[in-house]
């Protein structure tokens, strides 16, 4: 009896000790019990998580105690506590987890993916420009980089030095500040008529294209390479890689670049001593492939010349090309006749899947796409550019605010760069015109 009595204690506090155990292993959701576990049910859920998920919390999709579940672990929830939680936890217990992380999380237990689509879609771009944009620049180039700068170059009124500027936006284009990276040689070479100048990046390094004559002979123009490896162009050094060789030593400039189904092209303006359609020509189109970003790998190919009375007023001309590609094409759009008031813009283009370098692949528009009017006059040497999300094309080119020009338009500094939304047709060809008349405009995504 007394030895009843001193066991009867003993067994009560044992069977208490047992009971807070198993209370302890109900609740229990760390990884190491999920790991001591053999079937992923040691909290009496329904068998519906897989025993090698990683997840703490990886029973609240079927275990019913979820809810009133407090463990340290609840800002990992995959939310189905109703969590406000942004989780970036790699769960994959299952299916649904995993669309739950993908959501932004609004604190509600039914996201869906078409939620997340819905809330990824953002308003379209806008933002103003005033025109003229920056004055006294010809022939002007913009470059949109992955850095979020748009970077500026230019022909200067004087013709000796290059100037490139940079900004965030293209309006802030207009007050940047200049760095004058390169200026014309004394004697010899590159020594005269500094015309426009083209910024490329080119597997990782910067190149500048541009046109110029010897100290000596300032129309014996032809076609320059810098080069630059620091990843600002604004910084470094520029290295002179030397005139570019193409089939002939005439008139050449307006060099520019593009990469199409890997391989590097040229394109540029050339007067062409085997033309015999029009003899009295100054300059024509062509194209062709490069062996790096100075060097031609083959010979080249005209792909246009002064044929229609448009291209032919004051002087026989087709230069400034331009590259641009959308909707299964590759177009060039290059300007032509005198550079006085008589200025503009034509068309070629060519399917994306043609070989570039058969003349027969480029088709040529009868008139020109865009000319003088609205006040301004002469547009030309135009280029392409994007709005700084992508999502809008914009037009860039030089005009003059007046019609007549006293003295020779060469002499004249004030052609100004000019910017304007490009718009495209049903089908899919680029509205170049009518130039936007001075003042500002808005640049609207949501028109295109």
């Amino acid at each position: 009896m007394i030895r009843l009595l001193i066991l009867l204690p003993m067994l009560i506090l044992m069977c208490a000790c047992g009971g807070s155990e198993g209370s302890d292993s109900v609740d229990c959701n760390s990884e190491d019990c999920d790991a001591s576990s053999t079937d992923g049910d040691s909290d009496g859920d329904s068998d519906s998580d897989s025993d090698n998920d990683s997840d703490s919390d990886s029973d609240s999709d079927s275990d019913s105690d979820s809810d009133s579940d407090t463990d340290t672990d609840a800002d990992t929830d995959t939310d189905a506590d109703g969590d406000s939680d942004t989780d970036s936890d790699s769960d994959t217990a299952s299916e649904s987890d995993v669309d739950t992380n993908r959501d932004t999380d609004t604190g509600s237990t039914d996201a869906t993916d078409s939620d997340s689509e819905s809330e990824t879609v953002s308003e379209p771009e806008s933002f103003e420009i005033t025109n003229p944009l920056i004055l006294e620049r010809a022939d002007p180039w913009m470059f949109r980089h992955t850095d979020g700068f748009y970077y500026f170059i230019a022909t200067e009124p004087r013709y000796e030095k290059i100037f490139l500027r940079r900004a965030e936006t293209i309006a802030a284009l207009s007050n940047a500040a200049e760095k004058n990276i390169w200026e014309r040689h004394r004697s010899g070479a590159m020594g005269s008529h500094i015309w426009a100048p083209e910024l490329h990046y080119i597997d990782k390094k910067w190149y500048i294209y541009f046109a110029a004559g010897t100290a000596e002979d300032v129309w014996a123009i032809r076609i320059y390479v810098l080069e630059n490896s620091n990843a600002n162009p604004m910084e470094g050094e520029w290295i002179e890689k030397g005139k570019v060789t193409t089939d002939w030593e005439s008139f050449s400039l307006d060099a520019t670049t593009f990469e199409h189904n890997g391989t590097r092209y040229l394109v540029w303006a050339q007067n062409d001593p085997t033309l015999v359609e029009e003899k009295d020509h100054n300059t024509v189109i062509f194209i062709a492939p490069m062996s790096n970003p100075w060097t031609l790998s083959a010979k080249q190919v005209r792909i246009s010349y002064p044929k229609y009375n448009w291209e032919k007023v004051g002087y026989l001309v087709n230069e400034g090309p331009a590259i641009i590609k959308r909707n299964g094409r590759i177009f060039i759009s290059y300007s032509a006749s005198a550079t006085d008031a008589n200025y503009a813009v034509g068309l070629l283009w060519a399917s994306q899947d043609s070989d570039l370098m058969d003349a027969s692949s480029w088709a040529k528009s009868e008139t020109a796409v865009l000319k003088s009017g609205n006040g301004v006059y002469g547009p030309g040497h135009s280029m392409f550019t994007t709005s700084p999300g992508g999502t809008i094309d914009l037009l860039v080119y030089h005009g003059r605010d007046y019609e007549n020009i006293v003295g020779d338009p060469l002499d004249n500094p004030d052609r100004h760069t000019r910017v304007q939304q490009l718009f495209w047709d049903n089908d899919g060809m680029p509205i170049l015109g009518p130039p936007v008349a001075n003042g500002t405009i808005t640049i609207d995504g949501a028109l295109q």
